[in-house]
């Protein structure tokens, strides 16, 4: 079974969100540039006043303030995870948006045909287990001249502490395996294009400067720990390898007083 695609890890990744938070709160933090990166999607995406979207993979709902500020009359959030279902609605309840949230996959959206101008699936098809299913899906939820947008990073997005792991995974006997980022990145432009012709790709480029060896961890323990074949069942490997990286992480921060991991980024956006 594909990591990407397993229950059990994504049961470990969102079945609540702390995770999730903890990874966007490094992004927001610690990132080397510091205009947002959702409204730089979003002016790529083009919401128009009185448009309806639907985002595939809602996570906690990020976007959907921000696409009710640009005008958009309603979004429809979509999630597998129960727990992200729950976050995006509170949210929404909370903020008085116009959002709905349900629980569904992305290869089967329970959703007329034709009935969306915008469709959003950011950091998400790397979880899909058939994303040619999905691409297929949201073309077919998009009415005539509809928009979508799919975010998700570059083929070496945080290689440098990538790195670190591989060689700590190694030193402890453990194999590393490559990321979830592997299924679906930057450079899958092609196979955007077999379901959505027009598709351009856009990308933003951007670093980490983790000023300390806490704030590296967090991110790193957040999921790319994991990154190697069979991990314990009771996640005794995550301290061994925590403590290894971090004493890395240490060293980079004695010597360069910041540690700088790139991570570029980007989407794929395109008409119906």
């Amino acid at each position: 079974m594909d990591r990407a695609t397993d229950a059990g890890y994504l049961r470990d990744q969102y079945g609540t969100t702390h995770k999730l938070e903890t990874r966007l709160e490094a992004h927001q933090r610690y990132s080397e540039r510091p205009d947002d990166f959702f409204e730089w999607v979003l002016d790529r995406l083009d919401p128009r006043p009185g448009d309806l979207a639907v985002d595939v993979g809602c996570g906690t709902g990020s976007y959907h303030p921000l696409l009710v500020a640009r005008g958009v009359r309603a979004v429809l959030g979509v999630d597998a995870s129960a727990a992200m279902v729950a976050a995006t609605q509170w949210q929404a309840n909370a903020q008085h948006l116009p959002v709905v949230a349900i629980e569904a996959t992305a290869e089967h959206l329970p959703l007329p045909t034709a009935s969306y101008d915008l469709a959003l699936a950011n950091h998400v098809l790397f979880f899909v287990a058939d994303q040619r299913a999905a691409l297929q899906e949201l073309r077919r939820v998009l009415g005539p001249s509809g928009r979508v947008v799919l975010t998700t990073n570059a083929a070496d997005h945080s290689a440098r502490l990538m790195a670190l792991h591989r060689a700590a995974a190694q030193r402890l006997g453990y194999v590393p395996v490559d990321r979830v980022l592997a299924r679906f990145h930057l450079g899958h432009l092609g196979f955007v294009q077999e379901a959505f012709p027009s598709a351009e790709r856009f990308v933003r480029e951007d670093a980490f400067l983790f000023p300390s060896v806490d704030a590296a961890l967090a991110y790193y323990g957040s999921g790319m720990v994991d990154a190697i074949a069979d991990p314990p069942g009771d996640g005794s490997h995550r301290p061994r390898l925590l403590e290894l990286v971090g004493a890395e992480v240490e060293g980079i921060l004695a010597r360069e007083g910041v540690f700088r991991v790139a991570k570029d980024t980007g989407c794929f956006v395109a008409r119906s």
